[in-house]
């Protein structure tokens, strides 16, 4: 679902095992270290950067925010303009599991490098179970352990494909679906097709005691234009991704209308929503700073962003 870097090495020289990190989790990961370099952080993450260098990965990843973005090497610009929205989604995310009403146990589906768990506080006896493969697990806990960083929360790791059915594996690990839970999924569905999304909706729906909530960055839903269909097949060429796969998602189901017929009550977040909020404007130009933030380039999704805003849910 996520493009490969290849083997990954730690510091040390040790190599790590498989077929290395998904390239979204790294790049992420150096978004959110942009993010915390910044001098107005909406965000601190202290783990991110040392995540990022210990991968070693083959891209020139940047981890601080430069003097002049605008004058960023080309490579660069479209990472640190993803990382303008990688500090909203990640602060967004982070106010919702800060506000109350909290739930003892918090499951993140598709956790990648996030560092929640060890930088966020916790209430007492809080558990946070984080699903994703083996390999992104492993490697954020052996550097996280070199670090000497500890869980501020019981933290429970889950290895486990989400395209495949994991509710036997997750109750197995730990989780009472008797109990109130929080949900993330931050960055999840975009690379799910749409019916894998559907069920893992459900399956959120489903495992839900009355009290629980969740969080849902979700999928774009893209229009069926020939310029889209050109952006994807230049996108299918760059990374290999069959044309076929790209189109299964391109019609997501709507997670309000999902959870509302389940009895959910939901909000809806854009990413202007957001710009707002933080004081964020989806551009690295200073001239642009008083332009309106609907300008930004979530008003004009591509096959590899993922910005269609956000969905905040509650179960009576």
């Amino acid at each position: 679902m996520t493009e490969p870097t290849g083997s990954t090495e730690l510091e040390g020289g040790a190599k790590f095992k498989d077929q290395g990190l998904p390239m979204t989790a790294l790049a992420v990961a150096a978004g959110r270290a942009v993010e915390t370099s910044r001098a107005d952080p909406l965000v601190a993450d202290p783990f991110a950067s040392a995540l990022v260098v210990a991968a070693r990965s083959h891209l020139d990843l940047p981890t601080v925010w430069p003097a002049e973005p605008a004058e960023a090497p080309p490579l660069q610009q479209p990472l640190l303009l993803a990382s303008i929205y990688i500090g909203m989604r990640t602060r967004f995310i982070d106010d919702f599991l800060r506000s109350d009403p909290r739930t003892a146990q918090t499951v993140v589906l598709g956790a990648g490098l996030d560092t929640r768990a060890f930088r966020l506080q916790w209430p007492e006896g809080a558990k946070v179970i984080e699903i994703d493969s083996a390999n992104v697990l492993e490697f954020k806990a052996h550097v996280l352990s070199r670090l000497s960083a500890k869980p501020v929360c019981e933290l429970i790791t889950l290895a486990a494909d989400l395209s495949l059915p994991w509710r036997e594996p997750l109750l197995a690990a730990g989780f009472d679906p008797a109990q109130p839970t929080t949900w993330v999924l931050e960055g999840l569905l975009p690379y799910l097709d749409a019916a894998t999304q559907r069920v893992v909706l459900e399956e959120v729906a489903a495992l839900s005691a009355p009290g629980s909530r969740a969080v849902i960055e979700r999928a774009v839903a893209l229009p069926k234009t020939d310029d889209i269909e050109a952006k994807l097949l230049e996108f299918s060429q760059q990374t290999g991704l069959p044309m076929s796969e790209l189109l299964a998602r391109a019609d997501p189901p709507d997670p309000v209308e999902l959870l509302e017929s389940a009895g959910w009550r939901c909000g809806g977040h854009t990413v202007e929503e957001l710009c707002s909020r933080y004081g964020r404007v989806l551009s690295l130009a200073p001239a642009d700073q008083s332009e309106p933030a609907a300008s930004g380039p979530e008003q004009q999704p591509t096959p590899d962003q993922s910005r269609g805003g956000f969905v905040t849910a509650w179960l009576p």
